[in-house]
């Protein structure tokens, strides 16, 4: 299988110039996290917005371990952007997600095809959505899962995730790889 190989374009920007990187990507998924979720009732919904923030800006920067910090910085973003838990709930839930995009089971996945990053977004919404369950099965406290159905809630996490891998492929694929041949074009 293919792997993320760092990208020329990472290898010529700084360690801080990526790690700037990530926090935006961070941020830009917890708006998502935040805005797109319509309150449908239907578990798992939002996990489109976000997911492919994080699929798209992994593919974006490549270097190890800007997953996890997109991630962790997505829980710290949280609290002034009103994600409405705590921030070790966030830094919990969002970086385990980043630290799994990161982690070599997944950088094994060739996310620059479309299948490897439907794959990943369908793995990082299933670990999210155990995450979660475990979470309400620990505390006691009832969740729309619970209230959904949990078989149905778990297909509509897998379901939701796959779109979310997809669109941050397409984001990265039609938006971001587009963009860059211009710049590059440009500046020559």
């Amino acid at each position: 299988m293919q792997t993320l190989a760092r990208s020329s374009a990472t290898r010529r920007r700084s360690v801080a110039a990526d790690v700037s990187l990530a926090l935006v990507i961070g941020l830009i998924a917890t708006l998502a996290k935040r805005y797109l979720d319509f309150h449908l009732g239907i578990p798992g919904h939002a996990g489109v917005g976000w997911i492919a923030v994080l699929v798209s800006g992994r593919l974006i920067n490549g270097r190890p371990g800007m997953a996890t910090l997109a991630g962790l910085s997505m829980g710290l973003w949280g609290i002034p952007i009103g994600l409405g838990h705590s921030v070790a709930y966030n830094i919990l839930l969002y970086g385990m997600v980043g630290g799994l995009l990161d982690s070599g089971a997944l950088l094994r996945l060739p996310l620059r095809r479309a299948w490897g990053a439907v794959l990943a977004g369908l793995v990082v919404h299933l670990a999210k959505y155990g995450f979660i369950f475990a979470n309400a099965a620990l505390s006691g406290i009832l969740k729309r899962v619970e209230v959904f159905g949990f078989l149905r809630a778990l297909g509509n996490h897998l379901v939701f995730g796959a779109l979310g891998g997809l669109l941050g492929w397409a984001m990265w694929r039609f938006g971001w790889t587009a963009l860059s041949s211009r710049l590059r074009r440009v500046r020559s």
